[in-house]
């Protein structure tokens, strides 16, 4: 893996992600190529990428970068032709599925490397990527040996911190952190949108009363669905059991919420001093 190192990185899907992982990388010496069904004349002008190419560029690059939905990043890793010591990872934000197709399907030799980055914002498309998004993030890995190590300088290079997990973990973990999260507020945004909508006089006074905390819990109201519908789908389990738990906790009776304001202002005190 190693005599490849420093050969053509190629990003397959340039939106927030990639092409930030791709401005990373080129800041850090790197030649990246960038591979996208769009234009990506301004990430090259920037600098960001040497140049854009198509999907046959997969057989000349030395590492391979799968920063494209979750079906796409399955899709990929069954139809592209990966070849024996090339570095292959990914930025799904689901592991078991994804490490399971590179498994069944990727040849000997091929290396492989579940990768997420624990970063980003609600908005996509490369006009939402930044150079610096990566900077003090965590980035979960799940592999082993020289590739593992490979992926992990990689990530390095971003500003992130490599983090080694079992993908079953994994999967928990962002269910309860991530994926409620976003469900959460998306399904508050949709029901204060459709009273709106209807015209109810109280949606009127509801938006005037969104205060900062409200903004800030809706701020992932913005994200796209043609990114989550294939991530909910991939971790449905998981993600309903960390429904079913906070919607335990949330549904408790007033009297009863005191040990959960606690354990809430413990977790809160222990991020604030992070």
């Amino acid at each position: 893996m190693s005599a490849r190192a420093r050969d053509p990185v190629l990003v397959l899907g340039c939106g927030a992600i990639g092409a930030s992982a791709a401005a990373g990388w080129s800041a850090a010496g790197r030649e990246v190529w960038g591979s996208d069904r769009r234009s990506l004349a301004p990430l090259v002008e920037r600098g960001w990428l040497r140049r854009q190419v198509g999907i046959e560029a997969v057989l000349e690059a030395g590492t391979v970068v799968l920063a494209l939905p979750v079906a796409g990043i399955l899709g990929a890793l069954r139809r592209l032709p990966f070849q024996e010591r090339q570095l292959v990872t990914d930025v799904g934000s689901v592991k078991v599925a994804v490490m399971a197709a590179a498994e069944a399907a990727l040849a000997p030799g091929v290396g492989f490397v579940g990768g997420h980055p624990m970063a980003g914002s609600e908005g996509s498309g490369f006009e939402a990527a930044r150079a610096d998004i990566f900077a003090g993030a965590s980035w979960a890995l799940s592999g082993a040996g020289e590739s593992l190590a490979a992926v992990a300088s990689l990530v390095r290079e971003l500003g992130a911190e490599p983090l080694v997990c079992d993908p079953a973990a994994h999967d928990r973990a962002v269910a309860l952190t991530s994926h409620v999260p976003q469900l959460l507020a998306s399904a508050l945004a949709a029901e204060i949108e459709m009273r709106a909508e209807r015209g109810e006089e109280e949606a009127r006074l509801m938006l005037a009363l969104l205060g900062p905390g409200a903004r800030a819990v809706l701020r992932l109201a913005g994200s796209s669905y043609d990114v989550w519908r294939d991530i909910l789908v991939q971790n449905r389990d998981e993600v309903e059991h960390a429904l079913a738990a906070v919607r335990e906790r949330a549904a408790q009776a007033p009297e009863a919420q005191g040990e959960e304001f606690a354990l809430a202002r413990r977790l809160f005190a222990r991020l604030r001093d992070e």
